[in-house]
């Protein structure tokens, strides 16, 4: 590996095996920030991204008039909004706080997903290069997941799916990137990761047993709580859905499939949500 410091970004929609993605590239030996969420009911392995950025991501998703759940695009200039609240300093003092001077360090929150703008020329002025993992799930079983939570309706859960999906999949267009499977991550998570490496350019730092056995253990099988078939091309939300699922499973083969990202182009394109 390189000596330069590296943020490995853990992107796509909640509920999409992010937090069982995190740890592991956390006991790869990369830092998980300091200020951890604690595991709840949802999620009882933990969810290994930073209260700090949960919260200050949502203050800057609202004061561009969105929330998490929202699937609108942004109309705002997202850095210029974040300037003018001061919002852009928070993200560096979190950034410095959380994590220090640690040269490796892997930052999850969802919402990062649609603040790119933000975050990668915050991470570049700290001296980080990127390292995009985006995270990919069947949306109806992240549809189901949110609506057992959150009390969504499927067609709403199906919705805030594609937008950041969407949303991660345009930021991150042109860099070194690799899609990660929930179903890849928990039937062979060694193979899974040595394609990520393969397609990112370099390999992963060499484990200790303590961590390849930790690894398996939380890739537990109770970490899926629905199983369930691809989304029904019967309605407008399910078209794209599946549109879009197929497309980002061509790009877990080659990351930058043209084809792949026509397809998510015109998706992009088409989706205009109420």
């Amino acid at each position: 590996m390189t000596q330069e410091k590296r943020a490995v970004l853990v992107l796509g929609m909640h509920r999409s095996g992010t937090s069982a993605l995190t740890r592991i590239i956390n006991l790869m030996g990369f830092s998980a920030p300091k200020t951890l969420m604690a595991a709840t009911e949802a999620n009882e392995a933990g969810f290994w991204e930073s209260e700090v950025f949960m919260d200050l991501d949502e203050r800057i998703l609202k004061a561009c008039g969105h929330k998490w759940s929202s699937r609108k695009r942004m109309r705002e200039d997202v850095m210029a909004v974040a300037r003018r609240t001061g919002l852009l300093d928070e993200v560096r003092r979190a950034l410095a706080d959380e994590y220090g001077d640690a040269p490796d360090i892997v930052l999850k929150d969802p919402r990062i997903s649609r603040l790119m703008a933000i975050y990668e020329p915050v991470l570049k002025e700290a001296g980080y290069r990127i390292v995009p993992l985006l995270a990919l799930r069947n949306p109806v079983e992240v549809a189901a997941s949110i609506t057992k939570r959150d009390r969504f309706d499927l067609g709403k859960g199906l919705g805030i799916w594609l937008r950041y999906t969407l949303d991660c999949e345009i930021a991150t267009r042109g860099m070194p990137r690799t899609v990660i499977a929930f179903d890849g991550l928990m039937a062979d998570w060694r193979g899974t990761m040595d394609r990520a490496a393969r397609q990112l350019g370099e390999p992963w730092p060499q484990l200790s047993a303590e961590s390849l056995a930790e690894i398996d253990g939380t890739l537990k099988p109770g970490l899926r709580h629905h199983a369930l078939p691809p989304p029904s091309r019967t309605s407008w939300r399910g078209l794209l859905a599946g549109q879009t699922f197929d497309a980002m499973q061509r790009l877990m083969a080659d990351p930058n499939d043209k084809a792949a990202c026509r397809t998510l182009d015109l998706v992009r394109a088409v989706f205009r949500p109420f």
